[in-house]
């Protein structure tokens, strides 16, 4: 077995994506720009800041979206994107169609925060078992009190769906409604 060894450092390494970055960013060329952003998370926040105006409507949607994805909840500028987006995307390209016709959807959420902050979250998911095992691996590694939170949410106001890490997540900002808290 041959072994390889990196022997860039981690500036290096941001150098030549950054590099990269802008060079596809002044071809607008927005889908390589789509994939380089998600590479490293120094240029995922700074390089959406940097080039969030110029692109067309479809990658605001689909950009902070896939950041936001890749590295969850931890930036604010990519939380204020994600916020924003749902207005660059029909609901088809948002949810599922089977989501469509339903007059609202059972969503869940296990986290730290209180029910009054729960609300302004972005992540939630459509399955209870999903919640749970949140709960449960919090609880595994000694993190602070969970709570489990349930509540409902019109498909319009749903930001996008999706299942990329089997975690049937949605993304929405305000708008989920009669939060409680339930029994783990």
């Amino acid at each position: 077995m041959v072994e390889y060894k990196i022997l860039l450092t981690d500036e290096e390494r941001f150098n030549l994506l950054a590099d990269e970055y802008f060079e596809a960013v002044e071809c607008e060329d927005w889908e390589r720009v789509s994939s380089l952003i998600v590479l490293n998370p120094n240029i995922m926040a700074e390089g959406l800041e940097l080039v969030y105006h110029r692109l067309p409507d479809e990658y605001r949607y689909s950009i902070p979206t896939q950041c936001y994805t890749h590295n969850g909840d931890r930036m604010p500028i990519i939380r204020r994107y994600v916020r924003q987006s749902r207005k660059y995307a029909p609901i088809e390209k948002r949810i599922p169609a089977e989501m469509i016709a339903l007059p609202e959807l059972q969503v869940y959420r296990a986290r730290e925060e209180s029910l009054d902050m729960a609300i302004y979250r972005i992540s939630w998911t459509t399955s209870l078992d999903v919640a749970k095992w949140f709960y449960d691996r919090a609880v595994a590694r000694q993190q602070p009190q969970r709570h489990i939170y349930k509540g409902i949410i019109k498909p319009e106001k749903i930001i996008c769906y999706t299942n990329d890490r089997q975690e049937q997540e949605v993304m929405q900002y305000n708008n989920v409604k009669n939060v409680v808290e339930i029994e783990r």
